[in-house]
């Protein structure tokens, strides 16, 4: 079963300003806000059109492309190029947070998945009860955080 990540309204404009600010000079030949420093050289329309639609492929490959799948009891997370897979029995507590760092996540509305002897990792899925719902079907000795209101799926 797949579980798309949620998508926070911030994080819908600051990605598409940054994409559109990247494909947009190239589209219609315009010259790229700020100074690219390169060589003279590599100053040339096809490397900076390069230096300005990388970036914007790989922000939209990560919008379209964050995930989570839970089959055949693993999770399987990805967001863009990152790819991880967690075995769903090594999963030891699900928690709701707030967690500002860097994570395959497009939402701060997330939960932290803890397994394994130290790991964890966090991740936004747009249905959160839903998505516990099958990692319990999988793994039932999986902790829930009652503080925070993720024990109540009902």
């Amino acid at each position: 079963m797949f579980f798309p990540s949620k998508k926070d309204l911030w994080m819908t404009i600051i990605i598409w300003s940054v994409i559109l600010a990247c494909i947009i000079p190239p589209i219609l030949s315009i010259e790229p806000i700020g100074v690219i420093m390169l060589p003279s050289i590599l100053d040339t329309k096809p490397v900076t059109t390069v230096i300005m639609v990388v970036p914007a492929i790989l922000l939209a490959w990560i919008w379209f492309g964050t995930g989570y799948k839970i089959e055949n009891s693993k999770l399987e997370i990805q967001s863009g190029p990152y790819k991880k897979t967690i075995n769903i029995d090594e999963i030891n507590k699900v928690r709701n947070t707030k967690n500002p760092f860097t994570a395959p996540a497009l939402s701060m509305d997330r939960i932290e998945i803890s397994y394994g002897k130290y790991e964890f990792i966090t991740i936004s899925p747009k249905n959160k009860k839903e998505f516990i719902r099958q990692l319990l079907k999988v793994n039932p000795r999986i902790q829930l955080d009652n503080q925070d209101g993720v024990a109540k799926l009902e």
